[in-house]
């Protein structure tokens, strides 16, 4: 049984943490030598919060977890439970995996919850002693004043302290909770199906990482409460029978019972908007991760705007959510609050009807009782939504790792006279046999040969390797591998890191000769040459300063790497070089590093390559058998002729391309909070003083409904008039509590409404090459998920909570001061000793929740990256590695966040001495000055004191969770500070460009100020209605001079013109309006087709519908409502581009650029697509990139770039009649049709 005290030394003292100069975060955890009174009083945190309070504290300060801890631990305790055939909930398995831990930790609250009990005694006898001038005889038996304050104060501390370990235990528990589910996402992501990728976005599964696991976390820490509180208040009401009567306790009890009946029910409803906020929180994060990942485009068509729209929308309807559940706990939370008043009126009400007289022992004691229900009463308001919320995301999850894994190996061939057979098998993304993706498939890929597979777009290439690799589901014939892969998908997956992890890709042993090797093969020495780091180098995100042909030969040399394999599946990896590079990398590799090995090799350009595979299959309609594969004669002599030297391609790249994550240091300051309130639209101390003098209003009532009971017991213990003044102002105590906190509602809504709007605008608006070029996408997506939903859920509660128990606190010190003065000298040395120890405390806790802020977006970013790139992962069999390296993320993160949350209880611990030391005095003051202290006047002291340790630790904590929420704005607040595109911003034109004349003028650009001109002295005239074919070798600066072109990139010098204006004149998004382009990579959103053609929504049904039949894709789409996946991975990326195509055909511009826009097309397509835009783009000004030379041959002009400089200019027939010319060359080697030429 596991209770998680196994660990503790008995004989040990706690550890001494500075014995010598080792970095703590290489140390061993203290928890795992430290004695048991460290542990359960947390004093092995005290060497770290005294540095935490000299210093900023860094990673190299906090200890790695224990042992016990790490997700290795304590994953297995879960799977264990988990058995996916019989569909298990969440909330289950959780429960099975740490019952005797959980059942240990409502053990010791409900020990707190037995001695609280005794403080209303205590303080009955203390009156008792009061009372009579001659004691005889007290509730305790005791009549030595001095011997009740020694009672009251212990057991004021010794409940506090069991408490505080309560919660320590509690969060102990959260932590491994959260780290064992945070894995268990992880791992089901590795091995989703296709159909499950359809159903849970990678936005959802980032929620879920992001949002769920707090949700449980939070739930289970608090979720005791749930069931003590309802038992305690069962017993406080038994407890006043004996005080007041069994009737007076029964109706006071019926009174609290509609309380709680209310606080169970609004938990459900709570329950049931935080699954509407899930769901409406997980489309806003899904759409912002793909507009981040298509933030080119987004940008290069000037949807900013429409974007924002979108995601504005979406917003307003999550604020909706937000305020009717964040309304809906105010309410519970108000009239909790409130709840002991009420009843302690209903009690007394009842008991003076019966004729018995309100005596002050009998009032305060009733006060006392009701006092210790608003623990009870707070707690189970907090702990019914909080564990109501968990299971929320328990049920979300529980449908997450139950949905469809990927199937395992149905048959493995035992002889291999074939590497991968397939037999008359049908294939279906869904499961659904009567509608698959590939039918009737027959094939074998026998060792040593290659298959180069060609086809139309659409035809079923891409699936057919799928299939292959087991992605797809067999629903009848029969698929049979006696293989390992080696993989190359059609979109280069690239992970954030060195180009040689990419390369090497997490493989046991590094073989520096086989990587040198597949280094040349993949013509990729010239550009390592070129890096300050050479392949050590750290590439970004999804390899975003990488152009395309980089990429590709990144994930080829990748797939060459590991020789080990049997199968090389090859899908695409040319399209995206020019002839020259892939004539050397056909030679290099399929010819050179493959000889010998089976491998299959999906083309859609480079087709002069057919002639050197051994057979090369033609698929049609996603139905071809073994004999549409065709013998070729295989022509080893070809590796001579094909192989060419590459030329070293210009590099926008430095050490590393990524900039490491802000990280504010020290407290948070004044002006944080004066940034957020300001967010609201009105002045941030205007909003203070109004919410300062709301609490006091109230609080005042509160504290006279207290003090009117007193005067009640005093002047009419008989008068029921009394009593109905007791609950108007407990009625007036309703109404005010409740007022201000709409008004902070209301505030709050505005700031996280606002401050989303802001934040979205700057991002958009923020430079590619500064800011998106340099920042990890899960990172930004990190703020707009895990910092954005602290702001949302998080910062209204924790506010509500600090000005509420602030101003208790207030009350008490005001009350104890005004009925016994001379306590008031404990107020200078408490309240130094206070605010010492929160200082100290604050410092350490800021910068180990800033620390855990910035730990978690590697996380976020894993799990992103990982969703991307799962084909590839599998294929390598790498899925074991990834789910390591998860695990060291995760424990990384977790020892922040559990330090954070340890170090609130030691904080808490050490203000309960304080709070209790602070009753003594108070009892203490009344024994010595019993003659002279009134009986009023001593029990207001008495059981307003008694309530001062636990408002102490109460605002203590609540301050300093507000205070690490704020930082989550001082990130946000960053992004607020961005540089601006806009910021230089021309004049709005409209109707123009009117004639799209082109003009460059001696014009050069860098991406960044310290990187080297990857465009020089660029100088070159377009003529309106021309076409432009733009060439040269991968690399030699064709896509950066389309950058320039949209201004992407800032001119260095010079300047470009169109129509005779300085687009430097215009604003940008008038000047990207003004032009369209078909990128190079295919970008759609998740959403209908209508969405994703015209996001602007300026086009008609009819115009749509004829831009999808010009591109040949009414086939395929059957309506405009049909529904984009996200990615747009339910269409081909052939289809993709085509949809690209069709959006562009809708903008009617003047100017037209098309980026390698049909590299992913079939020639046939292209040649129907090529004569569409001819059609449609006539008298319009088209600037042509392209690999595949025959595509620009019917142009009026050619330019040839090379090494960032324009070399040739001038007609196709001009260029090609000087043999020795650059055109001349790539064309020779192109083997380009030259009867293409006008």
């Amino acid at each position: 049984m596991d209770t998680g005290f196994q660990s503790l030394k008995t004989p040990r003292a706690s550890l001494d943490l500075q014995e010598n100069d080792v970095p703590w975060s290489q140390r061993p955890h203290p928890l795992e030598s430290v004695n048991w009174l460290s542990y359960i009083t947390v004093w092995w945190m005290d060497a770290l919060i005294r540095k935490g309070a000299q210093a900023p504290l860094t990673e190299r300060d906090v200890w790695p977890l224990a042992k016990a801890d790490t997700v290795d631990s304590v994953y297995p305790l879960v799977t264990a439970k988990w058995d996916p055939a019989l569909k298990p909930r969440l909330v289950v398995v959780l429960w099975q995996a740490f019952r005797y831990r959980i059942v240990v930790s409502f053990l010791l609250f409900s020990l707190y919850a037995v001695l609280s009990l005794l403080q209303p005694i205590a303080v009955k006898s203390m009156m008792q002693y009061l009372e009579q001038e001659d004691v005889t005889a007290t509730a305790l038996g005791l009549t030595n004043g001095y011997a009740l304050v020694i009672v009251l104060f212990v057991v004021s501390m010794t409940s506090a302290c069991i408490m505080d370990f309560a919660g320590y235990y509690a969060a102990h528990i959260g932590l491994n909770l959260k780290s064992a589910v945070a894995n268990m996402v992880y791992v089901k992501t590795l091995s989703l199906s296709g159909l499950a990728k359809a159903k849970f976005s990678s936005g959802e599964v980032v929620t879920m990482t992001s949002v769920d696991l707090e949700r449980i976390t939070m739930g289970f820490s608090l979720g005791h409460w749930t069931f003590i509180s309802p038992v305690m208040l069962v017993v406080i009401f038994i407890m006043l029978a004996f005080e007041l009567g069994p009737l007076a306790a029964f109706i006071g009890g019926l009174a609290m019972a509609g309380f709680i009946y209310f606080g169970i029910a609004s938990g459900q409803l709570v329950g049931h908007l935080r699954r509407d906020i899930l769901a409406v929180q997980a489309q806003r994060v899904k759409l912002t991760n793909e507009v981040l990942q298509g933030i080119r485009v987004v940008k290069l068509y000037a949807w900013e705007g429409s974007i924002q729209d979108q995601l504005n929308d979406i917003r307003v309807r999550e604020i909706s959510c937000l305020t009717k559940y964040h309304n809906l706990r105010i309410i519970n939370n108000v009239l909790l609050m409130v709840a002991p008043v009420v009843s302690l009126a209903c009690c007394l009400m009842v008991f003076v009807g019966q004729g018995r007289p309100l005596t002050m022992p009998v009032a305060f004691t009733a006060l006392a009782y009701m006092n210790i229900t608003r623990q009870p009463c707070g707690v189970f308001s907090t702990s019914v939504i909080g564990f109501t919320e968990a299971l929320a995301s328990c049920r979300r999850l529980s449908d997450f790792f139950n949905a469809e894994e990927l199937a395992p190996e149905v048959a493995t061939l035992t002889t291999p006279e074939a590497n991968v057979e397939l037999s008359h098998a049908d294939f279906s993304w869904t499961n659904d046999a009567t509608a698959p993706t590939l039918k009737d498939i027959s094939l074998q890929l026998e060792p040593g040969t290659l298959t180069i597979v060609v086809g139309a777009v659409g035809s079923g290439k891409s699936s057919l390797v799928s299939a292959i690799l087991g992605d797809v589901h067999v629903t009848s014939g029969s698929r049979r591998v006696f293989a390992r892969f080696s993989y190359v998908s059609q979109e280069s997956w690239i992970q954030h890191a060195t180009i040689k992890d990419n390369i090497v890709f997490l493989s046991p042993l590094f073989d520096q000769d086989l990587y040198d090797r597949v280094v040349s093969a993949c013509q990729l020495g010239p550009d390592l040459a070129m890096l300050p780091k050479g392949d050590a180098t750290e590439i970004g995100e999804r390899g975003i300063n990488l152009s395309g042909g980089q990429k590709a030969r990144i994930s080829l040399a990748r797939a060459m790497y590991h020789t080990d394999a049997d199968v090389f599946l090859l899908d695409d990896p040319l399209s995206a070089l020019d002839v020259h590079v892939a004539n050397a990398v056909f030679s290099d590799c399929m010819q050179g590093l493959l000889r010998g090995k089976t491998a299959l090799l999906v083309l859609r350009s480079h087709y002069h390559l057919l002639p050197h595979a051994h057979r090369t299959a033609f698929p049609h309609l996603m139905n071809f058998t073994q004999s549409d594969f065709v013998a070729t004669k295989s022509q080893d002599n070809g590796k001579e002729e094909l192989a060419e030297g590459v030329a070293a391609e210009p590099t926008v790249m430095k050490d590393s391309l990524m900039v490491k994550e802000d990280n504010i240091k020290g407290k948070v300051t004044l002006q944080t909070y004066k940034s957020y309130l300001g967010a609201s639209g009105y002045s941030g101390y205007s909003v203070g003083i109004v919410v300062t003098v709301l609490f006091t209003i109230s609080q005042v009532t509160l504290s006279l409904t207290d003090w009117f009971m007193s005067v009640w017991a005093q002047n009419g213990p008989l008068s029921l008039w009394y009593g109905w003044g007791y609950v108007a102002l407990a009625g007036a105590s309703v109404i005010l509590v409740y007022g201000r906190s709409i008004f902070v509602l209301v505030t709050a809504m505005l700031c996280s409404k606002n401050f989303h709007s802001k934040v979205l605008h700057n991002v958009l608006g923020a430079p590619v090459p500064t800011f998106f070029d340099v920042t990890p996408v899960g990172r930004i997506l990190n703020r707009f998920s895990s910092d954005l939903d602290q702001i949302d859920s998080n910062m209204l509660h924790f506010g509500l909570c600090v000005l509420e128990f602030g101003f208790e606190i207030l009350a008490v010190l005001v009350v104890c001061a005004a009925t016994t003065p001379w306590v008031i000298v404990m107020y200078v040395p408490v309240g130094y000793v206070y605010f010492v120890a929160q200082s100290g405390y604050n410092k350490a806790a800021n910068e180990i929740k800033r620390l855990d802020g910035v730990t978690k977006s590697p996380l976020i970013s894993l799990v992103s990256e990982t969703y991307q790139g799962l084909s590839t992962i599998r294929a390598f069999e790498k899925s074991a590695s990834f789910a390591q390296k998860q695990r060291t993320t995760i424990d990384f993160n977790m020892r922040f966040y559990f330090t954070f949350f340890v170090g609130a209880r030691w904080f808490q611990m050490r203000l309960d001495f304080l709070g209790s030391l602070f009753v003594g005095t108070c009892a203490v003051v009344t024994v010595l000055t019993k003659s002279t202290v009134g009986l009023a006047a001593a029990g207001l002291s008495l059981t307003y004191s008694t309530q001062l340790s636990v408002l102490l630790s109460r605002v203590a904590i609540f301050t300093a969770w507000l205070d690490n929420s704020m930082t989550s704005v001082e990130r946000l607040n960053h992004y607020n500070q961005l540089e601006s595109e806009h910021a230089d911003e021309g004049t709005d034109v409209h109707d123009w460009p009117s004639q799209g004349a082109i003009a460059f003028e001696s014009y050069s650009m860098r991406y960044r100020d310290h990187l080297d001109l990857v465009l020089t002295n660029i100088s070159f005239n377009v003529e309106p209605g021309h076409q432009v074919g733009i060439c040269g070798r991968t690399g030699s600066g064709k896509s950066s001079l389309m950058a320039a072109l949209f201004r992407m990139v800032p001119a260095s010098s010079g300047r470009i013109a169109i129509d005779g204006v300085d687009i430097a004149s215009v604003s940008v998004t008038s000047l990207r309006r003004g032009l369209t382009i078909i990128p190079q990579d295919p970008v759609l959103f998740s959403g209908s087709i209508r969405l994703n053609l015209d996001p602007t929504k300026c086009a008609t049904d009819a115009e749509l519908w004829t831009a999808v039949k010009q591109v040949h894709l009414s086939g395929v789409i059957p309506s405009l409502e049909f529904a984009i996946c996200e990615r747009g991975s339910n269409l081909s990326v052939g289809q993709r581009q085509l949809v690209c195509i069709a959006r562009a055909l809708l903008r009617r511009s003047k100017v037209v650029v098309l980026d390698e826009a049909t590299a992913n097309i079939d020639p046939e397509s292209d040649r129907l697509i090529q004569a569409t835009m001819r059609d449609c783009f006539e008298n319009v000004t088209r600037l042509i990139i392209a690999h595949r030379l025959d595509t620009i041959l019917d142009s009026d002009r050619i330019l040839v770039l090379d090494g960032g400089v324009a070399v040739e200019y001038d007609a196709p027939s001009t260029l090609l009649a000087n043999k020795c010319g650059a055109f001349a060359q790539l064309a020779q080697h192109a083997y380009v049709d030259l009867d293409k030429l006008k």
